[in-house]
């Protein structure tokens, strides 16, 4: 078996859990590695072809302990899967974002991940948003050097339109395929972030009033029109699960027996079958959007990153709200333009996201 190491955002967030998923489920025959807390042993507990290893593993306390002793001087189990598997693979979708305006550890560990690597593919990633063009020269210089880049939009991959080992494919999470069937409810989920504590070079945290004060307006709206409503949180480290928490003090107590809440944690079919019973997907996080597509739902897209924006020029898609124009949103015009609108066509979609894994697809020879 070919050995695959995995790096990823392993920090609970579903739509970079799903991106994992997906990546095992496509290569049963592949052996994959990947560096992650305890709570991964229990996400993917049921993929077979996945191993784990957490810092609190006694294979991987002791791995850290001798291999810096030994003669190669591998400083850590992070280092020793990487250079022991065939190829390494970076997924995940904000993967080159300039965070902050010293972003030299961030370059250092892809320039390392690079280094170490027989290797290297990214999968499912945009590139940017960042504001220092030495930024996009560091990485221009990196690129060349790996295996295979496919990004999820046409704007990134355009920024890097002349090197033969980039392209641009949608993203991964439609080639998500369920099982079994879901029947549709009078329902609308709300995927929904926290931004008050979202600083940093891109903070949002201005928009944390008005974000809220729409949501829960809309919230209210639909619970009148006889809608259950299900808010669903994605990635609790990030705080969805406190912004959850905010809302439903927003509602009366007669609302709030209309308002449902799912915290995800290791339970990814549960939030996803929520999705698939929804009639309406009021979409924040990034795959909240995909998803709602995906399941052809009616969909209100909520803008909080230019990677969304991105994502949906490529599709000519503009029916979506940015944070600027919440507070001016006619919430009963919205309602009744949702109402009568229709589901995208995504059967290009679902056959074109297959190639995110081209390259990875003729490095295994598949």
């Amino acid at each position: 078996m070919k050995r695959i190491f995995i790096h990823a955002f392993t920090a609970g967030n579903l739509g970079d859990d799903l991106m994992v998923r997906i990546l095992c489920e496509r290569y049963p025959k592949v052996r994959f590695y990947l560096c992650a807390d305890e709570s991964y042993h229990e996400r993917y507990a049921d993929i077979k072809n996945l191993s784990v290893y957490a810092p609190s593993d006694r294979k991987t306390r002791l791995l850290n302990k001798y291999l810096p002793k030994l003669p190669k001087h591998i400083p850590n189990v992070w280092n020793y899967l990487i250079a022991r598997a065939d190829a390494a693979v970076h997924i995940g979708g904000s993967v080159f974002t300039q965070h902050f305006d010293d972003f030299s550890s961030f370059y250092q560990v892809d320039e390392n991940l690079l280094r170490c690597s027989q290797n290297l593919f990214v999968i499912g990633a945009n590139f940017g948003p960042y504001t220092d063009p030495e930024y996009y020269k560091a990485y221009r210089r990196l690129f060349p050097s790996y295996a295979g880049i496919s990004f999820r939009d046409r704007f990134s991959s355009e920024l890097f339109s002349d090197l033969p080992n980039v392209r641009y494919a949608p993203d991964v999470v439609f080639n998500y395929r369920p099982s079994g069937t879901a029947a549709e409810k009078k329902q609308v989920a709300f995927s929904v972030i926290e931004m008050e504590s979202r600083g940093g070079k891109y903070g949002i945290s201005e928009y944390a009033d008005s974000y809220r004060s729409f949501t829960a307006a809309l919230m209210k709206k639909y619970i009148r029109l006889g809608y259950e409503i299900q808010l669903v949180s994605f990635c609790n480290r990030q705080g969805d699960d406190r912004e959850i928490q905010a809302l439903v003090s927003e509602m009366s107590p007669e609302e709030r027996s209309s308002v449902h809440t799912f915290l995800y944690t290791t339970n990814l079919e549960e939030c996803l079958r929520i999705f698939r019973e929804s009639e309406i997907v009021v979409g924040t996080r990034f795959h909240s959007i995909v998803l709602g597509m995906l399941f052809r739902k009616k969909l209100i897209p909520i803008i909080y990153d230019s990677k969304t924006t991105h994502f949906l020029d490529d599709l000519q898609y503009k029916e979506y709200l940015t944070l600027d124009a919440l507070k001016n949103t006619d919430i009963d015009a919205l309602v009744e333009k949702t109402e009568h609108s229709a589901p995208i066509s995504v059967s290009a979609l679902v056959r074109d996201a297959q190639n995110q894994f081209s390259f990875l697809d003729s490095f295994l020879n598949r």
